[in-house]
């Protein structure tokens, strides 16, 4: 259900523009929008994003798929190629950072552009008007989380396209040898976007499998693996290459995993905690009324998936899968769901659509539902679209790394080691190799820092000369109580703002 001014306007709009040009129209105001979001933020804010572009400057300047801010540059494996390897081509037609991180804000807005304008074609056949289709995507696309994630470098919006891709094949009435090879490329590629790719692939063989294309479902499984392939053996060779302090941050995820456990499993079923979906659209409320308004939008969402069933079975299969794959792992899954913004917002219109239709009770729930919306996700959109407030997270995260930088850069010699956090950013702006200033392991969804003695022996061991620390408290402020509690000079402060960041000279303890 759409408020009565919004669907006016919509119906009207859509009345008047040809259907052939709504789904341009969508990718092309989803890229400008995209455009208005970027904030003034520096690169390596929000840590991965740091990564990629530095991975995407060791290919351009042909040093190999190498995390060559760390020392001895060790390979890459735990972050998949395509992303930083698309960052890298337009490194090498603009080679001056930070200049050029223009030109990926450009690459990353026109790939969630080109995500809306597949949505927007995709969905034609699916149970809703098209003003309800559109009117869903708008809010989905104007999701405060989602413009926040396109304001980094994150390789979400690549591989939004390659799954949205790869599963419309898929979801056509018929489906060729040849487009199913061409489906399985495409579930290779999202892969080699992002390791939870797999879901894609799960997604487009099962969906052919079960409706009897058995072929069709063996040609995508091959096809994808062949192009995969090549990821898991680079990891496979290199995997001993990284320090294993540093593998919760480094290593593979089956490391990650290992070290977090089963722990992990018990609190996927915590909806306060892993669903971000209904914390961003249900009001702050008691946990009595909270949880079943939560559980009640879950399920419309769930309703509105098997609605679409019948056309769109390959992208419900792979968001089912992703969806289970990210409440398992150990990382709060957030900012993996802010992507699926849109397709959520669809699912919820189709079931609020079918709702409408069938009786009293499920209109008052839609009812329930549509005023907890308002109540929750359109206030809070409206608060942080009004002021841009959704930009501040990332311009808050790099304040540290915009005074540090130029501290450690003036403050260091080029051949420096700084233990820092951010490092990748770190390395960016200063130019200073750097290792993590606080090594940890995964215990369930929790870290544990290595006790401070171990992080001093990793420091002696990397080579580190500089401690830099983003805050008065956390990080490595335990690191550096503890040297400065030897008296023996083991840290030298050289620079520090009241409460906040700091950089230290260090020698290794004798």
């Amino acid at each position: 259900m759409i408020p009565g001014g919004v669907r006016s306007f919509v119906r009207s709009a859509v009345h008047f523009i040809p259907p052939s040009a709504w789904p341009p129209l969508c990718g092309l105001f989803v890229f400008v929008l995209s455009l208005w979001a970027q904030p003034g933020a520096l690169v390596g804010s929000f840590y991965d994003d740091g990564v990629y572009v530095t991975l995407a400057k060791a290919l351009a300047e042909g040093q190999g798929y190498r995390n060559i801010h760390l020392p001895g540059s060790p390979a890459s494996i735990h972050y998949p190629v395509l992303y930083p390897a698309a960052l890298s081509l337009l490194w090498r037609l603009w080679p001056s950072f930070p200049a050029n991180v223009v030109l990926f804000q450009l690459f990353d807005a026109a790939t969630l552009g080109a995500g809306a304008w597949l949505i927007a074609r995709g969905t034609t056949r699916w149970p809703l008007s098209a003003p309800a289709r559109y009117a869903a995507m708008l809010f989905g696309f104007l999701a405060f989380p989602l413009l926040t994630m396109i304001g980094v470098r994150f390789s979400e919006p690549l591989f939004l396209v390659l799954l949205l891709s790869a599963v419309a094949i898929v979801d056509r009435p018929a489906v060729s040898l040849r487009g199913a090879a061409l489906a399985g490329v495409l579930a290779g590629l999202a892969v080699l976007t992002r390791s939870i790719g797999v879901s894609v692939v799960g997604g487009i063989v099962i969906a052919l499998w079960v409706r009897g294309e058995r072929p069709a479902a063996l040609v995508s499984l091959g096809v994808a693996v062949v192009v995969a392939a090549p990821w898991f053996l680079w990891v496979a060779r290199h995997a001993h290459e990284v320090d294993p302090r540093m593998a919760a941050n480094y290593g593979t995820y089956a490391t990650e995993a290992g070290q977090a456990g089963l722990c992990t499993l018990i609190p996927a079923f915590d909806l306060r905690n892993q669903s971000p979906m209904a914390r961003l659209a249900i009001p702050s409320l008691p946990f009595g009324l909270w949880y079943p308004l939560a559980l009640l939008l879950m399920a419309f969402v769930a309703w509105g998936a098997v609605l679409v069933w019948q056309v769109a079975s390959a992208l419900v299969l792979s968001l089912a899968l992703y969806t289970a794959i990210v409440g398992v792992w150990p990382y709060v899954p957030d900012r993996f769901m802010w992507i699926l913004t849109p397709l959520v917002a669809l699912f919820l219109a189709a079931a609020f659509a079918a709702a409408w239709r069938r009786g009293r009770v499920l209109r008052g729930l839609t009812m329930v539902l549509v005023v907890a919306l308002v109540a929750g996700f359109a206030r809070r959109n409206v608060e942080s679209l009004s002021g841009r407030v959704f930009t501040q997270t990332a311009e808050q995260a790099s304040l540290p790394i915009r005074w540090l930088a130029p501290a450690i850069e003036h403050g260091s010699p080029p051949d420096a080691v700084i233990a820092t956090e951010a490092e990748a950013g770190i390395y960016l702006y200063s130019g200073r190799r750097v290792v993590l200033n606080s090594p940890f392991r995964w215990h369930g969804r929790d870290v544990q820092n290595l006790p401070p003695d171990s992080i001093v022996r990793f420091y002696c061991d990397a080579g580190v000369t500089h401690i830099a620390l983003f805050a008065a408290e956390g990080g490595a402020a335990p690191v550096v109580a503890l040297l400065e509690a030897r008296n023996d000079s083991s840290v030298t402060q050289l620079f520090r703002l009241a409460n906040g960041p700091a950089l230290y000279r260090f020698r290794c303890p004798r």
